[in-house]
């Protein structure tokens, strides 16, 4: 059963078959009538079913030639003289303009319906795809924010039963407490992009900075929290203007350090580098992880899309990269990512400068 369903639509998806049936079934109806010796209109309404028949799997072209060649066959096996190929008499004309007709008509409500059923089927897998990627959405980022509320109600606890002086570990508990609290703040901020740039708008708070005030409390914080992960930052020590929202691109940076630290599960360095290039402001930020398949590289910006070197090493919902391109292109420039050897991934972002400032390089230990 299968295999017939499976032949009949692909039949039914064959222009060839289509024609070839246009040509045959009038052809044999034809003959059938004329060997049968039945009145002309049951011809007439056996081709009317044809042509309906054909209409419906092929569209009008098939049809409409299924009219044509049952009006001339009819004249050629049929109707005296016998062999004479024309639409000859009133009735010839009849017949071709119903049956002609009747191909219109049907092919175009199923054609008309087969656009609706397309629309809807489209619609319904849209919804379908939004609905999945909500509820992982929600199952991400409820799993996400779970640690640094457990680490912020852990922390507090530990604080007022162990009556903790600030001579003792409250530095350590504010340090768990400053970056639960941040990444908390990020998730639901990214929530926030999310919906921003699903309605298409996405207001930038923009103002003359310098990106290496932006990115150095992001590395500072970064780098105190991870242990494996030293997460240094190289730039120049002239500052680097642009115009930007301070807050949306230290989120991107953040994004990306989480990142680096996230898919370099044998540790390994972080370097961010600040530099400038023909009118742009380059960030770099390299690390040395499980690195990205070259079939990977140009999709990682994709909205939901991860690597699959990715899938295997850490959870996620393949939004950050999206969303961070989408700040940054918001910004005027432009993301990138490069593999490199013998293992990591460097991205690099491209922001446009403030007039009238020189190429500079990184310099390290800052």
């Amino acid at each position: 059963m299968d295999r017939l369903k499976a032949l009949a639509t692909a039949l039914q998806r064959s222009s060839a078959a289509g024609y070839i049936a246009a040509v045959c079934l009038p052809i044999g109806i034809t003959l059938m009538v004329a060997a049968a010796r039945l009145p002309a209109f049951v011809f007439e309404h056996l081709i009317v079913l044809i042509v309906v028949a054909i209409a419906v799997p092929w569209g009008v072209r098939a049809a409409t030639l299924a009219a044509i060649v049952a009006v001339v066959s009819d004249d050629v096996l049929f109707r005296a003289p016998l062999g004479s190929p024309t639409v000859s008499g009133l009735r010839d004309v009849i017949d071709l303009a119903l049956f002609a007709g009747v191909a219109v008509v049907v092919g175009s409500l199923v054609a008309t319906a087969r656009s609706e059923r397309a629309r809807a089927e489209a619609a319904a897998e849209r919804e379908c795809r939004a609905r999945e990627q909500r509820d992982r959405l929600i199952a991400t980022i409820s799993h996400d924010l779970a640690t640094p509320l457990s680490v912020l109600s852990g922390t507090l606890q530990m604080a007022k039963h162990s009556h903790v002086s600030s001579g003792g570990d409250m530095p350590r508990l504010l340090a768990r407490l400053e970056r639960a609290t941040s990444r908390a703040t990020s998730l639901v901020r990214m929530l926030a992009d999310v919906q921003a740039l699903e309605r298409g708008g996405l207001a930038l708070n923009l103002a003359p900075r310098d990106l290496r005030d932006m990115v150095a409390p992001v590395v500072e914080m970064l780098d105190r929290f991870s242990d494996r992960h030293p997460v240094v930052l190289a730039g120049p020590e002239a500052p680097v203007m642009l115009m930007a929202d301070a807050d949306r691109l230290q989120r991107v940076v953040e994004n990306l350090v989480n990142n680096a630290i996230k898919y370099s599960p044998d540790g390994g360095v972080v370097t961010i580098s600040i530099s400038t290039e023909n009118g742009n402001a380059v960030l770099a930020v390299q690390d040395q992880g499980i690195g990205i398949s070259k079939e990977a590289l140009p999709r990682i910006f994709e909205p939901s899309y991860r690597a699959p070197e990715a899938v295997d090493t850490a959870p996620g919902l393949g939004l950050g990269l999206n969303i961070a391109a989408q700040i940054v292109k918001h910004h005027g420039g432009t993301m990138e990512a490069r593999a490199v050897h013998p293992r990591g991934t460097v991205v690099l972002l491209r922001l446009p400068l403030l007039p009238e400032q020189p190429d500079r390089q990184p310099e390290a230990g800052q």
